[in-house]
């Protein structure tokens, strides 16, 4: 989970429409009134076509996308077509969350929330930061089924395990050929190309993209090829701002003393 910011609502969603779609929900619970085209393609974009909890993607090719209320819809109509109510999401978190009541037991938002707060993570896992934020995240975990085995965590293991494979490649490579790196275009560019690759698997709009970033980010072998094209004047701009926005959604590893 990452933190999202809100996009806005699409021009067709005016409050005239909100109104009039919440009074047909209110007088027909059946009736899907939030499925239109407009809003779930808004939904899909503002979320990089993910879900907003376990980032799994989401939509055409991938995962169906369920339009999740954050309050559930059934016992807060009012929101029904709230755009600030509705979150992309995937089908397991979207029936694991179910009817669950996020007022009276409130679970993270990363809309409203900044994961970074509240979660770290080891051995594919999502784990309470610190006892202050222990409900919360307990809450979160158990209603999402964030920490699902065979949804979720095996795949994150995979994805994790494929990259920390490709660092090694990269780092290896750099290290044979590290004393004609700076004179080898071809050597030079497949090495810088490769380490701007391996970041891009890990930057906000790939899937469980807070786990990549972490793995990378703590991964020793990465450390050392950075360190190793910093030394050789080889780490350029877009791998300086490409670092710095995966560094940005890393999670912690440990908890808080």
């Amino acid at each position: 989970m990452i933190k999202l910011t809100r996009s806005k609502p699409p021009e067709q969603l005016t409050l005239e429409v909100q109104k009039k779609l919440t009074e047909e929900f209110k007088k027909d619970k059946k009736k899907s009134v939030w499925n239109k085209p407009y809003i779930r393609e808004a939904l899909l974009d503002e979320c990089n076509h993910k879900c907003v909890y376990c980032e799994s993607r989401i939509g055409s090719g991938y995962k169906e996308m369920h339009v999740d209320h954050f309050h559930y819809k059934d016992k807060y109509v009012d929101e029904v077509v709230s755009w600030n109510n509705l979150n992309p999401s995937c089908p397991h978190c979207n029936k694991s969350k179910s009817t669950h009541d996020t007022y009276k037991e409130p679970i993270i938002n990363p809309f409203e929330d900044n994961p970074q707060d509240f979660f770290y993570i080891t051995n594919y896992r999502y784990h309470s930061k610190n006892k202050d934020v222990d409900n919360i995240v307990r809450n979160t975990i158990n209603v999402l089924g964030l920490n699902d085995t065979d949804d979720l965590v095996k795949r994150r293991f995979d994805l994790c395990n494929a990259l920390s494979d490709k660092i090694i490649d990269i780092y290896e490579l750099a290290n044979v050929y590290q004393s004609i790196l700076s004179e080898d275009t071809q050597k030079r560019n497949r090495v810088i190309k490769g380490c701007k690759n391996l970041l891009k698997l890990c930057t906000n709009t790939e899937e469980f993209s807070a786990f990549m970033a972490t793995t990378i980010q703590e991964d020793d072998d990465y450390k050392k090829l950075k360190n190793l094209l910093q030394d050789l004047n080889l780490w350029d701009e877009e791998l300086d701002e490409l670092d710095k926005s995966v560094n940005k959604i890393r999670l912690a590893t440990s908890r808080d003393n």
